[in-house]
């Protein structure tokens, strides 16, 4: 399995193709795809979709993927990864915390591929900003590097606000409540006081010997396992995408050291994700 590497913590480049010819590849940041115009097909993890014009695609590390074109396609490509979001040249801003804030949802959102907006209004924006962050970066004009960040930490809002659009109706059921208390382990997942059961107990109305049981009854795992799985998939991200040595992420997530956190890693994803090669 080919797997990409960038040195750079931030790169945008802007491609016209007749034909895809890199191999079916993998890479180890964050990768925003915008399809200027074109239209053919993306594989992602073996499964097959058509893309079209001002369609977007968000690609998280180690997820598979390529394209094939029935169109000759022009992608506007933007590379980053955690270092990018620390203090720019200037000074100014340090989006480090808010950054590691949106792992959780960056990284493991729905793992779906295919376009990401289906809002109109957010797409209009999202494409204006993939532009001007684009412009900015081939004309390294002054302060460029701070108004693409800025950029970046607005497109990135956008983005977390349809994410988060998208898990509260795939998560809606007969009780509401129950999709209450999902949103909220996920939105205070690096925060162990508010996971704790009496935490959740008084959240949420309920007796703290019944939390756990509740929790099962209306999603049909453990309480714990769920908490469990959505920090791995934190912990993932954050190894790959930041430079938090592994036991500083493991002390924040609540692992008992780097050693248990890469065994837990390992429980739930043994082997890296296939790629498929087919058309």
């Amino acid at each position: 399995m080919q797997v990409e590497h960038s040195a750079q913590p931030f790169f945008v480049s802007r491609e016209s193709l007749q034909e895809w010819t890199k191999r079916p590849h993998q890479h180890n940041f964050f990768e925003l795809v915008y399809i200027e115009e074109g239209a053919g097909e993306q594989c992602i993890n073996h499964t097959v979709i058509p893309y079209q014009q001002d369609n977007i695609f968000l690609l998280p590390p180690l997820d598979c993927h390529t394209f094939m074109l029935s169109q000759p396609t022009t992608f506007i490509f933007i590379r980053f990864n955690g270092l990018f979001f620390k203090k720019d040249s200037m000074q100014m801003m340090d989006y480090t915390e808010w950054f590691q804030n949106l792992h959780y949802i960056l990284s493991s959102y729905n793992r779906q591929p295919g376009d990401i907006i289906h809002n109109t209004a957010d797409k209009n924006m999202l494409v204006t900003l993939i532009k001007g962050i684009h412009g900015e970066y081939i004309d390294k004009r002054e302060q460029s590097d701070s108004i693409i960040r800025a950029h970046m930490f607005a497109l990135l809002n956008i983005l977390r606000r349809n994410f988060e659009q998208t898990f509260k109706r795939e998560h809606q059921s007969g009780d509401k409540q129950v999709s209450d208390m999902l949103q909220y382990i996920q939105f205070n997942l690096f925060d162990n006081e508010k996971l704790r059961i009496e935490s959740l107990a008084g959240q949420f109305n309920l007796s703290t010997t019944y939390v756990s049981e509740y929790f099962r009854k209306k999603t049909g795992e453990s309480l714990k396992e769920y908490i469990l799985k959505s920090r791995v998939n934190v912990a993932q991200s954050r190894l790959q995408n930041s430079d938090q040595s592994a036991k500083e992420i493991a002390y924040e997530l609540g692992f008992t050291d780097a050693s248990h956190m890469a065994k837990v890693i390992k429980k739930y994803y043994p082997t890296e994700p296939a790629c498929s090669t087919g058309a």
